[in-house]
């Protein structure tokens, strides 16, 4: 994707768009995604209370940001993410157990959020006729995916007999894809059973998930807010819908790829998206590119001195 730079914009043009950006609405770019990451420390630390583990923000915050970091290097899912944060707060002596399910919640109410955004925005799109053709097949088919992901989800939960053979079967197809035992079938129980009580927690905690919700609506809203100045400081104004339905779709559907943090599939599809919306190219591609450089590459060197402070 980032080959396209100089075909689409010319390294003149692209030169031009830097020098007449307004640094000052960079800054405070910079500071909404600075927000944005309190956001998801706060979600993460919301969380860790709930269930009884008691870390000071600042240690959140270093947790949060080495296990961003690490998840932005190493693809599989932010699972190295994952590895860092589990690390620290073990070294915390939090319970295994706990954990985990902290972890978990963590990620389910950083992606309900995410996800509720690309379906509206993907209701949105459809309805908009901004689609090709044959787009709205696969648009529709993507809608009634999320929609029987969520109800079987829902259903699982409450069946959680069912729920204990669905995942040994999973992680007994994971462990033959993988040719070895990635995870050992006696783990199982007690993983789900620490879910179980976690949600347990999550629910007879009065206002649990409403905070958590929010929290997470606070880091995707002030990331999206990110992008918005970015777009400002370049000096074009986009509408806001148009800009949400980009950022939700790019962003839902770059974390399914196998990229760390969707690198390249985020860029290509916000780029896409945006330019089906009446954004010109050049500006469409200059304005991702800076913008991923604040979202992305920024936090790596910061993530990096946090982790060894947790250390």
């Amino acid at each position: 994707m980032y080959l396209l730079l100089p075909r689409l914009v010319g390294p003149e043009r692209a030169l031009g768009l830097l020098r007449r950006a307004r640094w000052p609405l960079l800054l405070v770019a910079i500071v909404a995604e600075a927000v944005s990451l309190v956001g998801y420390a706060d979600l993460f630390r919301h969380i860790l209370r709930v269930v009884d583990i008691r870390v000071a923000f600042r240690a959140v915050m270093n947790i949060v940001l080495a296990g961003l970091s690490f998840s932005h290097l190493f693809g599989a899912g932010g699972a190295a993410g994952m590895v860092v944060s589990y690390n620290a707060l073990r070294k915390r002596e939090a319970p295994h157990g706990l954990i985990f399910v902290a972890i978990a919640a963590q990620n389910f109410f950083t992606y309900v959020v995410l996800w509720a955004m690309f379906l509206v925005a993907l209701v949105s799109v459809v309805s908009s006729g901004r689609l090709q053709p044959w787009s709205y097949g696969l648009a529709l088919l993507l809608i009634a995916a999320l929609l029987w992901l969520t109800g079987y989800g829902l259903y699982l939960y409450h069946h959680r007999a069912k729920m204990r053979r669905r995942v040994s079967q999973i992680a007994a197809l994971i462990n033959r894809v993988a040719r070895r035992e990635r995870i050992r079938p006696e783990n199982i129980d007690e993983w789900l059973d620490s879910l179980f009580a976690g949600m347990r927690h999550m629910s007879t905690h009065r206002g649990a998930k409403r905070t958590a919700i929010a929290y997470s609506c606070m880091f995707w809203i002030f990331d999206l807010l990110c992008l918005y100045l970015v777009f400002l400081a370049l000096g074009y104004h986009v509408p806001l819908a148009a800009l949400t339905v980009s950022y939700a779709v790019a962003n839902a559907v770059g974390s399914l790829a196998p990229t760390p943090g969707g690198l390249g599939a985020v860029e290509g599809l916000l780029i896409t998206l945006l330019v089906s919306f009446d954004v010109p190219s050049p500006e469409a591609v200059a304005v991702v590119l800076v913008y991923r450089l604040i979202n992305f590459w920024l936090p790596i060197p910061v993530g990096f001195g946090s982790y060894l402070a947790i250390r």
